[in-house]
């Protein structure tokens, strides 16, 4: 079982878009996994309750506090059927992001194209170097990595300069997140993208079916994020 914690010191940057991205994924590749809003705003959280999301594959779970998170986590490994946790987290440093970083096997960083949120993924990544210089065995902690997000089809100019910063400053994934008006349909719908792909797929409507497509694809890329996050440690 992997846990792995969406975490960057900004809120609105795509923490929960990518978190459903995530579970899209392993859902697609027949995992179950447990969804755990630690964010207070709940957005995760509230998303399943709106739209009445039910998986049987797929959990939704809300902690007020990160000391509730180890608890859940022992819970999910004993049961042996939890293939990952993946956590919806606060815009925010202090004493609860160090605690659930310790919970965590990989850490992904979501960064949108832009000034303001390469600093603030920078500020996030040097949280991250300064833990590690203050731990006896830094080598137990999750490993890091940034994900390119909300990424246009057609980046502007400014936008390809951030993603050349970025790549110097902090590990980046190579797959960029996409913006895609899928994403949109799931916090709408409710349904991850497999679900609502499929749904398009046995549409009657024909013109409805071709839209299964976008969604695959969607899947496709959430899937290598998903690789590439655990790639290394």
């Amino acid at each position: 079982m992997k846990v792995i914690t969406a975490l960057t010191r900004k809120g609105g940057s795509g923490k929960t878009t990518l978190i459903r991205a995530l579970a899209a994924a392993a859902l697609s590749q027949n995992k179950r996994s447990v969804l755990v809003d630690a964010d207070p705003q709940k957005a995760l959280y509230r998303w399943a309750e709106r739209t009445g999301y039910e998986n049987p594959k797929v959990a939704v779970k809300s902690i007020d506090k990160p000391a509730e998170l180890e608890p859940l986590i022992e819970e999910a490994e004993a049961s042996g059927k939890i293939d990952y946790i993946f956590i919806d987290t606060m815009g925010a440093a202090g004493s609860w992001a160090d605690l659930l970083v310790g919970q965590s096997d990989h850490l992904v960083c979501p960064m949108m194209p832009s000034a303001t949120d390469l600093q603030i993924a920078t500020d996030t990544f040097n949280y991250y170097c300064d833990l590690r210089a203050h731990v006896d065995e830094p080598e137990l902690l999750p490993s890091f990595r940034v994900v390119l997000a909300r990424m246009p089809s057609k980046p502007s100019k400014s936008m390809f300069d951030v993603a050349r910063e970025a790549l110097k400053r902090f590990p980046v994934i190579d797959e960029l997140f996409m913006q895609r008006v899928q994403h949109e349909a799931v916090d709408l719908e409710g349904g991850l993208l497999p679900e609502l792909a499929d749904r398009l797929q046995n549409d009657p409507n024909p013109l409805k079916r071709t839209h299964a497509k976008h969604f695959h694809d969607a899947v496709q890329e959430a899937c290598t994020i998903l690789s590439q996050v655990e790639a290394k440690k």
